[in-house]
């Protein structure tokens, strides 16, 4: 009996022990807030104009969708990009910082992006009716508009060099 309680002893332990190991550590915020601080550093403040909550960028803002930011940049003739989002979607959230250090890169006041949430728990009615204008079928979509038209469209992941090189082109 002794011995079958060492034994349980010994077990328990051992669970114990791996539990702890693989359970991911929090970084050490310091390291975090270095590493980020420039990706980061504008996130959640407004930008003049706006109302949307900032993702990235300072010069052309990444921007949480808000119907009354996008029509006036409509109205201000600027191109936008539409980043159609989902919060359970692994390759959107796998994709957003690479979207984000584009929007960071860009040193052009004639872009504005917006993540327009798309099938998820924060979906609003604008973004329905926004993706249904635009026909959006599939979370991950990507939209350029110029002169508020339709120039440019890809489900594709893009990276931060692809991200760059498509809206450039639209410039």
């Amino acid at each position: 009996m002794k011995k079958n309680l060492i034994i349980v002893g010994f077990i328990v332990t051992i669970i114990v022990i791996g539990i702890v190991i693989l359970i991911p550590k929090p970084q050490d915020e310091s390291t975090t807030l270095s590493s980020t601080s420039k990706q980061n550093e504008d996130e959640g403040k407004m930008v003049a104009g706006y109302s949307g909550k900032v993702l990235a960028g300072t010069t052309s803002p990444y921007l949480d969708f808000k119907k009354a930011d996008y029509d006036k940049a409509l109205a201000d003739n600027k191109i936008i990009v539409l980043d159609f989002y989902a919060n359970w979607c692994p390759i959107c959230r796998e994709e957003a910082p690479n979207l984000k250090a584009g929007f960071n890169e860009l040193q052009t006041d004639k872009v504005v992006g917006f993540r327009v949430n798309y099938n998820d728990t924060e979906t609003d009615n604008d973004e329905k009716e926004l993706a249904s204008n635009y026909s959006i079928s599939y979370q991950h979509t990507k939209v350029i508009l110029k002169d508020g038209k339709e120039v440019a469209r890809s489900l594709e992941s893009w990276d931060k060099e692809t991200f760059l090189k498509e809206v450039n082109s639209t410039l």
